[in-house]
């Protein structure tokens, strides 16, 4: 999102804002994220003198940053980068990216901490959250103003109407055909792509999958239900026992598996899975969760989508949308991927995200949050 953010400021004829970037870059992969190491405080010692530099060398009066979540060695993190670097500049702007610091400041940190915490990060100049949900998350810190800008994506497929809608709408009538007794076997796809974490709802989605198979089968139809899982897993325990559910027997029919795994998708295989979905699930109950780009891109291609009643989750929908469940419910997912069988972006999902999530909508509502600091 970062890239996303300079992309926007650099490009365009206005130049109004000019912009220093030190890629601060600590973590090579997920489950080195929030370590501590003598080599990540060499490398941020490093990225903190580059910034005062750019401050000395150029007159940069504001100071970007992404603060931690609500994490003990992340947070400490934050200490040694403002300690370092927030002397040299006039304003302070923290985008959160994660959520929970404010949270671990009343709940999970020591009094003493808190106090540090207060002292170093405090009183910012304006924190960007992502949603109104986390405004009272950013208000710990006690920033003079919190302002709300949800992610973004580029639109993956600018011709959806005249290309990927009607393959979506053709593969809707074939299974509804085959709902109604009056076709051949059909698969509807069912997309999950995060991480591969139990919190994010991976079991559930699972479960979920295997129940509504098992209803189909019942009601003696012939459809079938295949969810396709692309991520990297967070726990190798957890990847053993998502192996070890895949081959029990509610996970598979006469067709094949009900559940693939795909591994990682890269740029290439993710478009592949999106375009050949026909729905999308998250249901996420992941402590940090923040604004998954996934949801967006998924709806930038018109999929329905079943995603829990979590957090900022339901504030990126439509009002009285239909694919809310509720955290740790398998049968509500099932419910819900019942009811889109047959059915294509009937929610204007597409057209949610035209609205809210390109990067157009991004860059303005950045841009507008930014200059507003010169009006003070």
């Amino acid at each position: 999102m970062v890239q996303q953010l300079l992309d926007e400021l650099r490009s365009g004829d206005d130049q109004s804002i000019e912009v220093f970037h030190v890629n601060s870059r600590l973590s090579k992969e997920v489950d080195d994220i929030a370590s501590a190491s003598l080599r990540k405080l060499g490398l941020l010692l490093g990225y903190c003198l580059k910034a005062v530099w750019l401050r000395l060398r150029h007159g940069v009066n504001h100071f970007y940053y992404v603060p931690a979540p609500g994490l003990r060695n992340a947070v400490y993190r934050d200490w040694i980068v403002m300690l370092l670097c927030r002397p040299f500049f006039l304003r302070i702007i923290y985008h959160y990216q994660a959520a929970g610091v404010g949270d671990w400041l009343e709940t999970g940190a020591y009094a003493w901490e808190r106090w540090v915490s207060r002292l170093l990060l405090g009183r910012p100049a304006l924190s960007i959250v992502l949603g109104d949900y986390y405004h009272e998350d950013a208000a710990k810190l006690a920033p003079r103003k919190i302002v709300t800008v949800p992610n973004c994506a580029s639109d993956p497929c600018p011709d959806y109407a005249d290309k990927l809608q009607v393959t979506q709408q053709a593969r809707a009538k074939a299974l509804g055909q085959a709902l109604s007794g009056g076709g051949p076997l059909a698969t509807f796809h069912v997309l999950y792509l995060s991480l591969c974490y139990r919190d994010k709802g991976l079991f559930d989605a699972v479960d979920a999958v295997a129940e509504l198979n098992g209803r189909l089968q019942a009601r003696h139809l012939s459809a079938r239900v295949q969810l396709d899982v692309a991520g990297r897993f967070y726990l190798a325990g957890e990847e053993s026992e998502f192996n070890e559910r895949l081959g029990q027997a509610d996970l598979n029919d006469d067709h094949g598996p009900l559940v693939v795994y795909h591994g990682f998708a890269d740029e290439a295989k993710k478009r592949e899975l999106l375009a050949q979905a026909d729905a999308f699930v998250l249901a996420s109950y992941y402590e940090f969760e923040a604004h998954p780009v996934s949801l967006i891109e998924a709806m930038a291609h018109g999929l329905p989508i079943v995603v829990t009643r979590w957090r900022i989750l339901p504030e990126l929908f439509p009002a009285g949308y239909e694919g809310l469940v509720d955290t740790k419910s398998p049968g509500q997912i099932a419910d819900r991927l019942d009811g889109f069988l047959g059915r294509t972006d009937e929610a204007g999902l597409r057209d949610q995200f035209l609205r809210h999530f390109t990067r157009r909508a991004f860059g303005e509502k950045i841009r507008a949050a930014l200059l507003a600091l010169e009006n003070e």
